[in-house]
């Protein structure tokens, strides 16, 4: 075909000595003379030329001389081979571009995938979620899921994680694949990471448009020719990296090997990243392209669907206004709510949330279920969730997404009416109106595969499903979309026209595009609208163009966005030829592509523009900062690790009143009586040393996960957070009372009656009196509890002291020690003194029948007979001392061994009343006997005998 002698842009072309008449001629092939061959639209028209003349030396012109290859062809030889019309004008930098272009959007996606990875170890490390490695995490993960121990340290690991990664932006699955023996078993998830996809294509984009700056693209074929070669080499490099960096490992268990495989290789990954290379790199390539004018399907798309070539700009400007905004939200909401983790991890899912946002805010939704897509979700009634369900947003933030989401959509009205401007031919054109609408309809469709994050588990290699999850929008998604599309057009049409001309000059050409695509979207206006006027005769020579009259009539493009569609005027055609004239992209002689000259700007005003972009941009930047800044001082100064350090501080203190003001336990005053300093201040073996290991914040709640130590032994504790108030800025943490701290535990005492004192670690601790045994639970903190039932006197004990052991983590002490009540050996003592010294005193009477004494001699007969009786304790008994019952306050007691008392008296040997007495010595023993009650009331004892 035969190039312009300007570029895209308009700039002039030096030509080409490789060319002849404007057509690039073929090694080793001869052109005639006389006709010129044109591509129009990918067909060829045969223009009249005049014959290629020299000039002798005395200057009149000659008939050009036949090439020795055409001659010989006309004589009957084999004619010379002359390759297609599109691979003649390519040369070698026509291969090797799009071949680096290929290998770049891969090794940009390589790229993408390690600075996500980066920037979420480093998160990690600021926020200090992780107890370990990304592959001690890793292991951990396939021990739980498998059972058995892996070690995927080293630098395989490494290498393999971001090649593996790179290809989920693909949309293919991370699955890890098991076999053991002829059992086996695979998970798999679908994650698409976009943000490595967009540095892909940005990469791939760039190297095609700088490395093809000195090359001309002849014709569109040529053009995705070389696209095609670039989707390929990205799509072939991708595949096989992938396969060769496979994460393989070889698990012993017991005589056998379990085998893991980690692969991203999967049949979407080579078809979806040909069709991103190609499309991207055709992108890049067509401002290289030479064509002049528009070809015959550019034109008959235009003019049987107008607008359908710069459909695309308003979708874009709308998931652009949305994007912007909503993802600079979600990141703020990730640094404040999630910390730096989430924060610093948001290249790998904010693509994802911004779109499920966008659904949402759509008024659509988002299914969650366990299969895959189908049209049976239609119905909805189940796991359908939309921006309100649940309360989960609050108000405030699902009004604002709903205020942005109509932003966006007015913004891309007003794009929709900037780029396909209501002229005759769209408003007679019934098609035009289903433009747009079917364009959002197929785009909620795309939405749903684009968008979906989806997981399995299956057994039998792969055969039988166990689990499988998807998120993903819901099945009307499309529907919703189609009717968003309808709003759009609506607006467009009779909305937008009303006061787009009068918006910030700034934002009229953020949505209306670069005059270099508006000036070739106008150019194939005007040969849509040519299209059926018929056929012009074509000429040779081009006679001179008309000065380009503006359209200025109703209904016509505006005087700043279109140029005029003149015919050429023809001149007499060759015998027997007819052709088309079109207009030309950048033929300064077109009587179509003459953009419209713009007035310098003015640099005062330029340079305020350019301030308030600086001051727009440090804003944005200062915020970011600020809100990374807010996370990291919201998780450390402020944040809820913090005041479980100052709880876990107090307790290895043994501030027991710091404990408790920090956390409530929530008991009354009787159970929260060792909650002293001190007494837990005496407590032995309490917890040494403490080391807080990450914490998990989800919203107002949060739990620190902590070790402790006590007595040489380390456990893990939970501390459960909560924040119900704000100091300043940053959330005010608190430990959560109502979700039970775990330091707290409780062990339970019986009391015996009439106890109102416990001694504990040497402290006095008030108890309730009761007349009966009772149990009283206290509440404590960690450590050693020596307890103690405080004696009332010498004679009565409770026994000595118990200890209770409390041990964090471990279970409480449902009813850890009981007191009763025992005698101490001094009762029997001074029972045994008591009643001896009433013996003695028994003893010194003299009577035969002592009042009141444990033993007497009875008389029978005459008492005048017996005289002098003199008693004399022999032995002592000797007492035992038992009580009747815990409440009774007398004590029993009793001869456990006799005593013995001898009486020695005179009787009167003479019967003979008139006779004289005849006494005589005698003398007999008796045992004793005792028992009777004993009072104790302190150290005083009081005896009752029962005799």
């Amino acid at each position: 075909m035969p190039s312009s002698a300007h570029d895209p842009a308009g700039e002039a072309r030096e030509p080409d000595p490789h060319t002849t008449g404007g057509v690039p001629a073929a090694d080793g092939a001869a052109h005639h003379p006389e006709q010129s061959t044109r591509t129009t639209g990918g067909a060829e028209e045969t223009c009249a030329m005049p014959p290629v003349t020299n000039t002798d030396p005395s200057g009149a012109p000659t008939r050009a001389t036949e090439t020795p290859g055409a001659a010989a062809a006309g004589q009957g030889g084999a004619p010379a081979y002359t390759p297609p019309a599109a691979l003649a004008s390519m040369t070698g930098r026509h291969w090797w571009v799009p071949v680096v272009a290929g290998l770049g959007g891969y090794a940009g996606m390589l790229v993408g995938t390690a600075i996500a990875l980066l920037l979420s170890v480093l998160g990690l490390a600021i926020a200090d979620d992780s107890s370990g490695s990304v592959t001690d995490q890793f292991n951990e993960q396939i021990k739980d899921t498998t059972g058995v121990d892996a070690d995927t340290s080293g630098i395989g690991m490494i290498l393999s994680i971001p090649f593996q990664l790179a290809a989920m932006a693909a949309l293919v699955p991370l699955r890890v694949v098991m076999s053991f023996g002829e059992d086996g078993g695979s998970a798999g998830i679908t994650v698409p990471q976009y943000f490595a996809l967009a540095c892909g294509i940005l990469t791939a984009w760039f190297l095609a448009r700088k490395l093809s700056t000195r090359m001309r693209v002849e014709t569109r074929a040529v053009q995705w020719v070389m696209a095609a070669v670039a989707g390929l080499t990205w799509g072939a490099v991708a595949l096989i990296l992938t396969a060769l960096t496979v994460l393989r490992m070889d698990i012993p268990v017991f005589y056998s090997n379990v085998q893991l495989r980690v692969t991203a290789v999967g049949g979407l990954l080579f078809p979806v990243l040909f069709v991103v290379g190609l499309l991207t790199t055709a992108a890049a390539f067509n401002a290289r392209s030479t064509q002049t004018s528009p070809g015959r399907v550019v034109t008959g798309a235009e003019r049987t669907a107008p607008g359908l070539l710069q459909v695309l700009r308003p979708v874009a400007v709308q998931v652009a206004v949305f994007g912007a905004v909503a993802g600079l939200g979600l990141l703020i909401t990730a640094f404040v709510q999630g910390g730096a983790a989430a924060g610093f991890s948001a290249l790998l899912w904010l693509p994802l949330a911004v779109g499920w946002l966008l659904v949402l805010s759509l008024l659509s939704a988002m299914y969650t279920g366990g299969a895959a897509a189908s049209w049976a979700d239609l119905t909805g009634r189940s796991h359908a969730a939309y921006l309100w369900t649940d309360g989960a947003v609050p108000p405030w933030a699902v009004v604002l997404c709903i205020l942005l989401a109509v932003l966006s959509v007015v913004c891309a009205a007003l794009a929709w009416a900037h780029v396909r401007p209501l002229d005759q031919r769209v408003a007679r054109n019934p098609f035009a109106w289903a433009v747009l609408p079917v364009t959002y309809f197929l785009l909620g469709l795309l939405l749903m595969w684009l968008l979906n994050v989806g997981g399995y588990m299956a057994e039998d290699g792969g055969r039988a499903s166990a689990a499988a999850f998807s998120v993903r929008p819901a099945g009307w998604t499309c529907l919703v979309f189609l009717l968003w599309g309808v709003v759009i057009e609506l607006l467009a049409r009779f909305v937008a026209p009303a006061f787009m001309h009068s918006l910030p000059a700034p934002l009229t050409r953020a949505l209306r595009g670069s005059d270099r695509a508006r000036n070739r979207a106008a150019v194939v206006a005007s040969a849509a609208a040519m299209g059926g006027a018929g056929v012009a005769a074509a000429t040779a020579h081009r006679a001179p163009a008309q000065e380009p009259q503006r359209a200025t009539s109703p209904g016509q493009y505006p005087a700043d966005e279109t140029v005029s569609a003149q015919q050429e005027v023809p001149a007499a055609p060759a015998a027997g030829e007819q052709t088309r004239t079109l207009p030309s992209y950048d033929d300064p002689t077109s009587t179509a592509s003459l953009p419209v000259q713009r007035t310098p700007m003015d640099p005062a005003k330029k340079k305020r523009i350019r301030l308030i972009a600086i001051i727009v941009g440090a804003l944005v930047l200062l915020g970011v900062v600020a809100a990374v800044v807010f996370s990291i001082l919201s998780r450390t100064v402020f944040g809820p690790d913090n005041q479980a350090e100052e709880l876990l501080q107090s307790v290895q203190n043994g501030k027991a009143s710091a404990v408790t003001d920090a956390a409530n336990p929530n008991v009354n005053t009787g159970q929260r009586a060792l909650l002293t300093d001190g007494v837990y201040g005496a407590a032995q073996n309490r917890i040494s040393s403490y080391e807080v290991k990450d914490t998990e914040i989800n919203g107002d709640h949060a739990t620190v996960h902590a070790n402790v130590t006590q007595d040489g032994v380390t456990t893990p504790v939970d501390v459960p957070m909560v924040s119900d108030s704000r100091n300043g800025l940053f959330k005010s943490w608190r430990v959560d009372d109502a979700a039970g701290v775990p330091l707290y535990q409780t062990f339970s005492v019986e009391i015996p009656a009439g106890v109102g004192e416990l001694t504990v670690n040497d402290q006095k601790i008030t108890v309730d009196t009761q007349n009966g045994t009772h149990t009283q639970q206290f509440t404590v903190l960690p450590g050693d509890y020596a307890v103690g039932v405080a004696s009332p006197g010498k004679y009565v004990t409770y026994g000595g002291k118990q200890v209770a052991e409390i041990r964090a983590g471990a279970q409480s002490m449902e009813s850890s020690m009981a007191f009763s009540r025992s005698f101490t050996p001094a009762l029997e003592q001074d029972l045994t003194k008591q009643l001896n010294a009433k013996l003695d005193t028994c003893a010194k009477s003299a009577d035969f029948e002592p009042q009141g004494c444990p033993f007497e001699y009875s008389i029978f007969g005459d008492k005048k007979d017996y005289q002098n009786p003199s008693w004399t304790i022999e032995r002592y008994p000797t007492y035992s001392v038992s009580s009747p019952s815990e409440t009774s306050d007398e004590i029993s007691y009793s001869t456990s061994k006799s005593g013995k008392v001898r009486l020695d008296y005179q009787y009167n040997e003479q019967w003979d009343e008139e006779k004289s007495p005849k006494w005589k010595d005698k003398d007999t023993t008796s045992s004793i006997y005792g028992s009777g009650t004993v009072t104790v009331s302190g150290d005083k004892l009081t005896v009752k005998s029962s005799d």
